[in-house]
């Protein structure tokens, strides 16, 4: 298996910017969808997608100012929060689902609607996995270089 290779700088750009869009759509689904339309089920999941893009973008933000080289042993905690994420939003999207089929909803904006809810739910998944994979990789870079140290220098 060959080693991992780095992302070039305009890879990390376009990681960075999707993460930004990511967190700015969760937090208007969030104002639009609470505010004006009164579903809390879509406005919540849009926070939460918003909250694990923003998790997302530290992850790539930390990896652009080397701070995975001096400590990547939390990016181990960050891929199984990633796992969590993905599972909440697996089972949410599956809830919701199951409940706009035995209600025989349509698409319904205001109010409960839960086929909308099972969007945000997927995006929310979307997070959690692309949590999970970044942790996982940007791992799998430093500890293929040995691009940290396991020992504190003492001078």
């Amino acid at each position: 298996m060959s080693p991992p290779i780095p992302p070039s700088s305009c890879l990390m750009k376009v990681r960075i910017t999707f993460a930004v869009i990511g967190i700015l759509v969760g937090v208007s689904v969030l104002a639009v969808f609470g505010a004006k339309y009164h579903n809390w089920n879509v406005a919540i999941w849009g926070l939460m997608s918003g909250l694990v893009a923003s998790v997302v973008l530290f992850i790539h933000i930390a990896y652009t100012k080397n701070y995975w080289e001096v400590n990547p042993y939390p990016l181990k905690q960050l891929m199984l929060a990633g796992c969590f994420v993905q599972l909440a939003g697996v089972c949410g999207f599956v809830t919701y689902l199951t409940l706009a089929i035995l209600n025989e909803q349509g698409l319904i904006i205001e109010g409960p609607g839960f086929y909308l809810t099972c969007v945000w739910c997927f995006m929310t998944w979307k997070w959690g996995f692309l949590m999970l994979y970044f942790s996982r990789s940007y791992k799998r870079l430093y500890l293929s270089e040995g691009r940290y140290s396991t020992q504190i220098d003492d001078k």
